[in-house]
């Protein structure tokens, strides 16, 4: 306990010495500049693989129904093995329509709730709440 309370004194104590004529001295724009620029690349990089890794699976997906059918296999086999997607194409449309209606709009807002800072981060947070709310809104609507 008293080590703790020792190293939160010596933390504050340091963060009191931090004192520069910066309105905002704790905030490096430099690094958050870096690690968004990071972020984005990471997100980019992943988009592309995914789209990829999907174009493998339905090249091998094709390609071992087509074998399948060749060879006459027998039903049980072919039922076990070859399964309908789950996913409905369209839901997932939706969902994607849904989430950039709810990005598009948080940036429009961001737009006309200039400075940028903290709360355009939340307006952001909140429309992308909203956009995939609607299409859970969606997704329960026509299951009725």
């Amino acid at each position: 306990m008293k080590k703790a309370l020792i190293i939160f004194t010596a933390l504050g104590g340091s963060l009191a010495a931090y004192a520069e004529d910066k309105p905002e001295p704790l905030i490096n724009r430099d690094f958050i500049f870096d690690f968004i620029h990071i972020i984005a690349v990471l997100l980019i990089i992943f988009l592309i693989s995914s789209f990829i890794l999907q174009l493998v699976r339905s090249n091998f997906d094709f390609r071992l129904k087509s074998k399948i059918l060749e060879r006459q296999t027998d039903e049980n086999i072919v039922g076990q093995l070859v399964h309908p997607d789950r996913v409905n194409p369209l839901n997932t449309v939706l969902q994607w329509i849904c989430a950039l209606a709810g990005v598009g709009v948080g940036f429009l807002l961001v737009e006309f709730t200039q400075p940028f800072g903290l709360h355009s981060l939340a307006i952001m947070a909140f429309c992308v709440a909203g956009g995939l709310g609607l299409y859970y809104y969606f997704v329960q609507r026509s299951k009725k």
